[in-house]
């Protein structure tokens, strides 16, 4: 379902698919995702490097 659909007053069928409204929404959409992205990208990077530089700083046991 459509999220205009219930409160969009020219609704009509396959509209969204030419509708500048639903196109700027999806824009957003796409922006936001790419921003939650790269904030886990940047996240993940650092603390796989962190966990990097703890597994080398532990004493390996001696054989």
């Amino acid at each position: 379902m459509l999220p205009c659909k219930s409160h969009c007053d020219r609704y009509c069928e396959n509209c969204h698919k030419h509708c500048a409204v639903w196109d700027e929404m999806q824009r957003q959409n796409r922006a936001d995702r790419q921003r939650r992205k790269a904030y886990l990208d940047y996240y993940n990077d650092l603390y796989d490097t962190i966990i990097r530089q703890c597994y080398a700083l532990t004493p390996k046991p001696c054989r």
